[in-house]
């Protein structure tokens, strides 16, 4: 798989610079989708044990982006015991101060009770729980009092984050570490999304062709893998199923290596999908990363990733199919971003399924896809080949 940075020489100067910020004070890092910000987390991480400052922990928000995570920390120089989620973090340290808390349960009260048990244990002021530095994934999905209780147990803090991928209730985080952290560092350049997917998810926002969009801040190279988007309107999810199956199948043989997404708003719907993909002839390459089945290890000789759109945060997919689109309606405010978010998890393919309609915002979106505007023809190719 192509995620992870091989050399310094996959890093442009604004990456590099971010890796190696100041290894003394708190920094916060901005970003779009694709600019990076999840492999900068884990260097930073490895530049900072290297530089002295040892007792680091990565935290992530969900459970899925910590296990690929953890895959990917064979790439650089770190161990995967240096990440956890925030739910994982929070328990072992009441633990380890002798307050027991159960994590099972309905996940706003859980974190709910997580915090309000954190708050207690900060206000001791015991030196023993505070490490050199915490490294934060996703910072916009917490809250403002989470991100001060998380703070206030580090030396330091380092965050990425992008608000529009905000898929979480609360609000806040983002307001909570520049307060902390001051003006924070953006990263405007991102590489993973193609023309295409970049005006489906500049549709989703009404920043189409607009100069804050991310058409326009885009250095995908269409050269090598030219992006393409689809819709499948007016099926079942069965027939979505079946529609994707065949069209997984030939995506197979045509990115080997890479991965490919199969994601769903509602989790329910997930498993539908999970167990008639691994049902299917694709059955074996199938894994999936889904709460309430468990998870595990990313098998990299199971490439084809069932999972939520808020499951897949902080993934990327050389091709991403989106089941049950139908069902953005059901999640209010957060609904544009959570089909923002599902939409940026794709670098080349994107495919959108749903019954009857889709939100006027996504269907826009998918409609200016056919708009983009050819990538400038490299120097190269004006000379014709012998």
């Amino acid at each position: 798989m192509s995620t992870w940075w091989k050399s310094i020489a996959d890093l442009d100067d604004d990456q590099k610079k971010v890796i190696a910020l100041p290894k003394n004070g708190d920094h916060l890092i901005l970003g779009p989708a694709g600019c990076g910000k999840t492999n900068l987390l884990l260097l930073r991480a490895t530049f900072l044990v290297k530089a002295g400052v040892t007792d680091v922990t990565v935290l992530t928000f969900g459970r899925v982006l910590k296990e690929f995570l953890a895959a990917g920390t064979t790439n650089y120089d770190i161990t995967n015991d240096r990440i956890q989620t925030y739910i994982q973090w929070g328990t072992q340290l009441l633990g380890a101060n002798g307050i027991s808390f159960q994590d099972g349960g309905d996940f706003r009260e859980v974190r709910a009770r997580l915090l309000e048990q954190l708050q207690e244990l900060s206000a001791l002021g015991k030196p023993i729980n505070i490490s050199d530095c915490i490294l934060l994934d996703e910072a916009q999905d917490y809250s403002g009092d989470e991100i001060s209780v998380i703070c206030s147990f580090a030396r330091q803090v380092y965050a990425v984050g992008d608000e529009r991928q905000r898929v979480t209730e609360v609000t806040g985080g983002l307001e909570a570490l520049e307060l902390r952290c001051g003006k924070p560092v953006e990263l405007r350049h991102h590489y993973r999304n193609g023309l295409k997917i970049c005006r489906v998810a500049d549709g989703i926002r009404n920043e189409i062709d607009s100069e804050d969009g991310m058409e326009a801040s885009s250095r995908y190279n269409e050269h090598d893998f030219e992006s393409s988007v689809r819709e499948h309107s007016g099926l079942s999810l069965a027939d979505q199923c079946a529609v994707a199956i065949e069209e997984i199948d030939t995506q197979l043989f045509a990115y080997p290596d890479e991965a490919i997404g199969v994601l769903c708003p509602k989790l329910e719907n997930a498993h539908v999908v999970a167990a008639a993909l691994k049902a299917s002839k694709i059955g074996h390459r199938v894994q999936t990363q889904i709460s309430t089945e468990g998870y595990h290890a990313f098998d990299p000789d199971r490439p084809v990733v069932v999972s939520t759109i808020v499951g897949a945060k902080g993934l990327e997919f050389r091709a991403a199919h989106l089941l049950g689109m139908e069902s953005l309606y059901k999640f209010g405010s957060r609904q544009k971003n959570l089909a923002f978010t599902g939409v940026t998890r794709a670098k080349t393919s994107l495919r959108i399924y749903y019954d009857k309609s889709i939100p006027g915002y996504l269907a826009r979106g998918v409609a200016a896809a056919d708009d983009v505007v050819a990538a400038d023809p490299l120097l190269d190719d004006l000379f014709l080949k012998a």
